[in-house]
């Protein structure tokens, strides 16, 4: 029965109706929705014509001059990001070997560990 009814319900006009109230008369025990789900809207959300025109928008397309700019700007900050980051990872390198020299500096002057 359930079967037939979503098979029928998608050739008709109100199939939403149909399978609401076919998968809503299913108690719970069964498989059906849980108690806490909020109920469905009366009306159908409405969806857009697929015909329906476009509306213009309110703000116009970038100037070929604007474009421009955008990408410059766009650049440049790449640019002051990626030597940003060249002048971090050199600061680190300095950093790493000047702890190495330290370590090097420390452990100089011990003996080295006796094999037995």
């Amino acid at each position: 029965m359930l079967l037939g009814a979503c098979a029928s319900s998608s050739f008709e006009a109100g199939r939403d109706r149909t399978s609401n109230a076919v998968t809503g008369s299913i108690p719970q025990w069964a498989g059906g929705e849980p108690a806490n789900v909020p109920p469905r809207p009366a009306v159908p959300p409405a969806y857009p014509a697929v015909n329906a025109p476009i509306t213009p928008r309110e703000a116009q397309a970038l100037t070929t001059e604007e474009q421009q700019k955008a990408i410059a700007d766009l650049v440049a900050a790449r640019t002051r990001t990626q030597a940003q980051a060249k002048a971090a990872r050199e600061q680190e390198d300095v950093a790493s070997d000047e702890g190495l020299a330290l370590a090097r500096g420390k452990y100089a002057g011990d003996a080295p560990p006796r094999s037995n």
